[in-house]
């Protein structure tokens, strides 16, 4: 029974989010432009490392083994840092694509860590044969969705 003396209950709306068929992912062909574009991005942030270890008189921290390890902070924090504070790297920027989670919304830092570190595995990169995404979307349930042009 209803009683019409019940205070009124305020009830709070969800936010509407994206579901999974509200945003266009982003080619096969956009995402390689967006591989080559942030390419040329981590070697320029390694030529500028470079020369700032040079002019600290640091350049043997840049041989042998320690070569490839500075390599991978150099990945890890171009992608790390653009994907973390902006959720797209320059080559998005360019592209007009971001990262997603799979529902649309912003990724957690965790998925963006997970993306990051799913780049590091050998042959990654060969991951998009034969699907529309890769490892590092599949494994961090994360998209590349188009921004622009949708």
């Amino acid at each position: 029974m209803n009683n019409p003396y019940k205070p009124p209950v305020d009830v709070a709306l969800p936010i509407p989010r994206a579901e999974a068929g509200d945003y266009v992912e982003a080619s096969k062909g956009l995402r390689l432009a967006n591989l080559a574009l942030d390419y040329v991005g981590f070697m320029l942030l390694s030529l500028v490392l470079g020369v700032v270890l040079a002019l600290a008189g640091l350049e043997d921290v840049l041989e042998g083994a320690n070569d490839t390890l500075v390599g991978v902070f150099v990945i890890a924090g171009y992608y790390l840092g653009f994907e973390g504070l902006f959720g797209r790297t320059p080559g998005k920027f360019v592209t007009g694509t971001k990262v997603v989670d799979v529902n649309g919304g912003p990724p957690r830092f965790t998925q963006i860590l997970g993306r990051t570190f799913s780049r590091l595995v050998p042959f990654e990169a060969f991951s998009f044969l034969g699907s529309d995404t890769g490892w590092h979307d599949r494994w961090s349930d994360t998209r590349v969705v188009r921004t622009r042009g949708v």
